[in-house]
């Protein structure tokens, strides 16, 4: 995968040297999630396959659900000082996908989940080559993977047993899957990829930027038929099961690191910037420019982790941004080589920044709004970016007269 013998002596030595760091940091990572694993959700999964209803024993009582199969749960987490309350923020369909791992005690399950997070890496890595790194540079595809797996966001993703790495690994297979013609089982990715929705929803608008309809209606079918059999089991609406676990979201819309919901301190008034955001990508979807796959993309990543509640251990995904930001500083340096070099540069200092600046001064407030002055900056450059770029397009486009087709890049 990737060829070592052309790279420069320097070149080497910091991918040599950002091994040792992804090495201890992955090390750190299945420390922690051994002994935390607090997010995997396993007891929300546990109380839905048993027939109870999560998304109500979330609400009441602080989330504290007296379940007799769930006490070794909560004595293990109150033993480290740590205890548990239900937040049951997935939806029924997808809550289901843990129905295997809730059949196993939780420690056991715990391990059996890491050791899938550790694959699931794995996978993001290989599918991010075969994908959007196809045409990126050894060096900087070896850097970018590196960096992802040796910064503090992927330690502590694998720490407190997120399912992001899930996720993410699943939606990159549906991209895969969607170029090679396959769209029945890209979709059927997709469906999965949803776990982690505040993320993945907005990714897929990638699918409805290359118009591949066929795949976003099949991943939303085995949701349809989950959730007409949860309806059943727990005698609840169809409805009912859509509502509650957005009502347990939104009791955690404030409490991310940067997004907006953080910054606004959640309620309605987030509620309208996301719409109005999430709309904005809607549009975008429409009206970017053919072939500007790898851009669309990273605009996809880096808007998804401020529209909705994110906390800083997601932010591993930002490396995946990488070749969209490069072609759109190649792009701006044709016209003006400052402004492609400050994009470029406002990127690195915000990664290494997220990656390994908020660690240092372990997320306080004044870190955090650093973070987020930094991440908006960029941002703000970024889009003005991506508008410019296919201005210029649509410009050369209609003095051309060539009308320009999205073909599968």
């Amino acid at each position: 995968m990737i060829d070592i013998k052309n790279m420069g002596i320097g070149q080497r030595l910091l991918l040599a040297l950002l091994s040792l760091i992804a090495i201890v940091s992955l090390l750190g990572g299945i420390k922690n999630g051994y002994r935390f694993s607090q997010d995997f959700q396993y007891d929300a999964a546990k109380a839905l396959v048993l027939g109870y209803d999560p998304y109500e024993l979330s609400l009441v009582n602080g989330g504290k659900a007296d379940i007799e199969e769930l006490k070794d749960f909560h004595e293990y987490f109150t033993g480290i000082d740590a205890p548990q309350k239900m937040e049951a923020n997935q939806f029924p369909s997808l809550l289901y996908i843990l129905a295997p791992l809730t059949l196993m005690p939780y420690r056991t399950a715990v391990v059996v989940w890491m050791i899938l997070n550790i694959i699931f890496t794995f996978g993001i890595v290989i599918l991010l080559r075969k994908t959007f790194f196809k045409e990126t540079p050894d060096f900087y595809f070896a850097l970018a993977a590196l960096l992802m797996i040796a910064g503090t966001p992927y330690r502590n993703q694998l720490g407190v047993g997120q399912h992001t790495l899930f996720s993410f690994a699943a939606f990159l297979l549906a991209v895969y899957l969607s170029d090679k013609g396959k769209a029945v089982w890209a979709g059927l990715m997709m469906a999965v990829c949803y776990f982690k929705y505040t993320l993945t929803v907005p990714l897929c608008l990638y699918f409805v930027y290359k118009r591949r309809w066929k795949e976003l209606i099949v991943s939303v079918i085995p949701h349809l038929i989950c959730t007409g059999v949860c309806a059943a089991v727990l005698n609840k609406s169809p409805i009912y099961l859509i509502i509650e676990p957005l009502k347990v979201s939104m009791a955690l819309s404030g409490e991310g690191s940067l997004d907006v919901g953080a910054i606004s301190g959640g309620g309605a008034i987030s509620l309208i910037i996301t719409a109005l955001l999430f709309a904005g990508m809607i549009v975008l979807s429409f009206l970017m420019k053919p072939k500007g796959d790898k851009e669309f993309f990273a605009f996809t990543v880096l808007v998804s982790l401020i529209i909705t509640y994110h906390r800083s251990y997601d932010y591993f995904v930002l490396t995946a941004a990488m070749p969209g930001v490069y072609i759109l500083s190649d792009m701006l340096a044709e016209r003006s080589d400052k402004a492609g070099k400050a994009l470029e540069a406002l990127y690195w200092i915000m990664l290494l920044y997220m990656y390994f600046g908020l660690r240092i001064f372990h997320e306080g407030k004044a870190a955090l709004a650093a973070g987020g002055i930094i991440y908006y900056l960029f941002l703000v450059l970024f889009i003005c970016a991506v508008i410019f770029e296919n201005l210029v397009y649509y410009k050369s486009r209609k003095l051309s007269g060539n009308t320009g087709k999205r073909g599968e890049a």
